[in-house]
């Protein structure tokens, strides 16, 4: 019997997508598996694993034109590197060895690098995908969010935002005409209390700022000063050295989504405040074993 077309032979896989988004599909099993892997894309992959595996070159900058593959490339590292060390990943992983075994002359050495990787700890992966906001809220906002996603609320850190709303809790609870007091003064800033608290659990510093102005009206003219930091690199080094300490993670390894889209929606009022951060949280990076930051 003849063949009239093409598609009684050939099936496309539904469950490909050109696009993937490395928020959403972080960890997705099937989305690993949908890898295609080239040799190009093993070969920058290869060069990860080796910097993770040699702990050298912890914040690097991957380049390329849309579609080549960037992040799909980057979803199936991050699952070597975090996904639970457990029968059933172990299954996905030695699929994806022998996919990446076939590529020409880096195939084999890769597929020995995954093994070497997946044998150690595992890492937690923070994903930054916010090109529009503050670059210290997005830091924030990412690790908590990475904290929050592996069931360990209990190592996401106290922050003048976190201390902010347990202070609005204790009036409500415990000091009414001084709750009182507050929800009225908020209304002149255009605030409610949910509305106000909903901006500090997403780290505004807008939000922090309008409680920082009225708190004083409130406590005989103190200024809100917490014993909690909202420093990037503070609160990223002592979550991490948690992590490696108490909760057997190898480290924290950081991407930085659609950066290019980033710093070109920088606006000169605070690029040099943002460029110092990254560069703070770069050499954070190079100089540590345990935090690792890329793309």
């Amino acid at each position: 019997m003849g063949i009239n077309n093409l598609g009684e032979i050939i099936e496309f896989n539904s469950s490909f997508k050109t696009a993937i988004n490395l928020y959403l599909s972080l960890n997705k099993t099937e989305k690993v598996l949908n890898y295609i892997p080239t040799k190009s894309s093993v070969h920058f992959m290869d060069e990860y694993l080796e910097a993770v595996l040699g702990k050298k070159e912890h914040a690097t900058l991957l380049v390329g034109p849309y579609g080549k593959g960037k992040s799909h490339l980057l979803l199936v590292l991050l699952a070597v590197l975090s996904l639970k060390r457990n029968d059933e990943n172990t299954k996905i992983i030695n699929q994806l060895k022998n996919k990446i075994k076939n590529v020409e002359e880096i195939g084999n050495k890769a597929a020995s690098d995954i093994d070497k990787v997946w044998e150690s700890k595992g890492f937690l992966p923070v994903i930054i995908n916010d090109t529009t906001g503050n670059l210290n809220q997005s830091f924030l906002v990412a690790l908590s969010e990475a904290l929050k996603r592996e069931d360990l609320e209990d190592l996401v850190p106290d922050t003048y935002f976190s201390e902010a709303i347990k202070r609005i809790d204790e009036w409500e609870k415990n000091y009414p005409n001084t709750y009182a007091s507050f929800s009225k003064a908020l209304v002149k800033h255009g605030y409610d209390v949910n509305s106000l608290k909903a901006g500090m659990k997403q780290y505004s510093t807008e939000s922090l700022d309008v409680f920082e102005r009225i708190y004083p009206s409130l406590t005989a003219g103190s200024s809100f000063n917490p014993l909690a930091t909202s420093d990037v690199l503070p609160l990223y080094k002592s979550v991490t050295d948690k992590l490696v300490e108490d909760y057997g993670y190898a480290g924290v390894y950081i991407v930085f989504d659609e950066f290019s889209k980033f710093i070109e929606g920088l606006d000169g009022t605070n690029a040099g405040n943002t460029m110092k951060l990254l560069q703070d949280m770069c050499e954070l990076a190079a100089d540590s074993s345990s935090i690792s930051s890329f793309k």
